[in-house]
């Protein structure tokens, strides 16, 4: 256990790393495109379209994860694990260095360019998840996944904070809409050069695959779902990720509109969320396992976001009492069903798979960042109902 928690830990850090990058810009994002004194768009431009260049440069990085994490977890198969993330974190590395030239050169598509190379970079994760099923048998599985997860959630806490501070200019004269790009370039190079000297290949020459063809990769989920028999896991984390992004995109807007939340309170929302989603993660989940399978937390996990969800929709005025159940229990389900997935799956095609569950997560939020706010302006509550039928599914699938 030990062992692998040394070999593991720079992975961990650079899953840490990679996550807090991404989120650190996201405030960003949100006053060059409608703060006219940066010029990256012209002075006329309408609300309505400083809107959606804000949600498509943010889901952009979503998008081109999605379509490059299978693709990625097949080369980890092929070339290893340790290339591969070096690959990624080079794309990161030049992510977050084009949007610095695009800020200063008033250049829109530097800035898009580097948000869809470090969605490319982001399927490191992916990765990352094989090279744990590479060391470790069920158990030890199931709890370094938990540590990967609690890795990917402290930076959705922490990410925005420190980059909305990073960008404001009245805290310190020299800050400005750069400073967290420079920040996630800098983190980014000590992560490479943390994976190249620190981490050690984890998968055997011995079972590593060939190259699948580009028409293997797009088309090859069904043929991986019938012969490995992961189809109904698979269509519950949909479910999962579904119901919960669904919740975790639209309760901002939801708060902001029913109950005139503040930003700050916002911030304290999400905060708590993703407090207690690292609690469970990595207090709770520990404990579970070493009294129940990793089949039965899933399923009782699945049923309690579900009840969860169901609540915050019955009682949309008192999310806080409820909302600690759904974020706790997305967590423990999300590790559970990555390490059933996992478990049905031979070394060498471990990547492979990841690459679709990960593609499967993007998929899920990537529907859900565009249709938050179509939903709450049919009816307020809409969007938590959504998020509790998709659980439902996954309540039905479940059994």
């Amino acid at each position: 256990m030990l062992n692998h928690f040394k070999r593991l830990f720079p992975l961990l850090l650079l899953i840490f790393i990679d996550s807090f990058s991404y989120f650190v810009v996201i405030p960003v994002l949100l006053e060059i495109f409608f703060k006219t004194h940066y010029g990256i768009l012209p002075a006329n431009t309408s609300v309505v379209m400083r809107d959606f260049l804000t949600g498509f440069t943010i889901c952009l990085s979503t998008l081109t994860a999605l379509i490059a994490a299978p693709f990625v977890g097949n080369l980890s198969d092929k070339f290893g694990r340790k290339k591969t993330l070096l690959f990624c974190l080079i794309g990161i590395i030049f992510g977050f260095a084009l949007p610095i030239i695009g800020i200063m050169k008033k250049n829109l598509l530097l800035i898009l360019l580097g948000r869809a190379l470090s969605g490319v970079g982001s399927s490191s994760q992916p990765v990352a998840q094989a090279a744990v099923a590479d060391l470790c048998n069920d158990d030890e599985k199931s709890l370094f996944l938990s540590f990967i997860a609690l890795m990917m959630t402290l930076p959705i806490m922490l990410g925005p904070l420190v980059g909305g501070y990073l960008s404001d200019r009245h805290l310190v004269s020299w800050f400005n809409a750069t400073t967290p790009y420079f920040l996630a370039v800098i983190i980014s190079v000590i992560s490479f050069f943390v994976i190249l000297f620190f981490f050690k290949e984890t998968m055997s020459i011995k079972v590593r695959t060939e190259m699948l063809s580009v028409r293997d990769v797009i088309f090859g989920l069904k043929k991986a779902v019938k012969t490995y028999q992961i189809g109904a896991v698979l269509l519950i984390f949909f479910c999962l990720e579904l119901g919960w992004s669904q919740y975790y995109q639209t309760i901002p807007l939801f708060l902001t509109q029913q109950f005139h939340y503040s930003i700050q309170q916002i911030s304290l929302f999400n905060t708590f969320m993703g407090i207690c989603m690292s609690l469970g993660l990595l207090f709770l989940y520990p404990i579970l396992i070493k009294y129940f399978s990793v089949k039965k937390i899933m399923r009782a996990s699945v049923l309690l976001v579900l009840l969860g969800l169901l609540f915050c929709a019955l009682f949309p005025g008192y999310q806080l009492f409820f909302v600690w159940c759904v974020a706790i229990f997305t967590g423990t389900a999300y590790v559970s069903l990555l390490t059933l997935i996992s478990n049905q799956v031979p070394k060498n095609h471990q990547g492979w798979i990841m690459g679709y569950a990960s593609t499967i997560l993007f998929l899920a939020w990537l529907i859900t960042g565009f249709n938050g706010g179509l939903l709450i302006s049919w009816h307020s509550t809409l969007p938590l109902w959504v998020a509790a039928g998709a659980l439902g599914i996954a309540g039905l699938a479940v059994f």
